[in-house]
């Protein structure tokens, strides 16, 4: 094979496979989209509310946690999941500060008064 049949061969090859990436890229926006935009329940926040917290206390003061297991709407705690990971894993939503741990917890403080 010649050096401009490899060149060609390659050419070819590396134009697949940004192909597909693209496609691949195309169905995570289609998912993303699919999951909402973080915005639509951050202006409701009591809809976190009906979610079945567990109030913890630890060196820095009281917070919530939240585990996927042990959730009473697994399919709003993975909306809120995926808020935060696209957020860089911590937000702030009405009264409270939530941020993810590790696969399968949230966590929540109450936000400190500004007065």
């Amino acid at each position: 094979m010649s050096s401009d049949e490899k060149s060609q061969k390659l050419g070819e090859m590396l134009t697949q496979i940004r192909n597909n990436f693209q496609g691949a890229v195309e169905a995570i926006d289609t998912f993303v989209n699919f999951l909402g935009k973080p915005a639509s329940n951050a202006e409701h926040p009591e809809v976190y509310e009906k979610l079945n917290w567990e109030t913890r206390t630890g060196n820095k003061g009281e917070y919530q946690m939240l585990r996927k297991d042990n959730c009473n709407d697994t399919q709003l705690f993975t909306y809120l999941e995926n808020i935060l990971r696209q957020n860089k894993s911590n937000i702030t939503i009405g009264d409270f500060h939530y941020w993810a741990g590790d696969q399968g917890y949230i966590f929540r403080r109450k936000r400190k008064s500004s007065k």
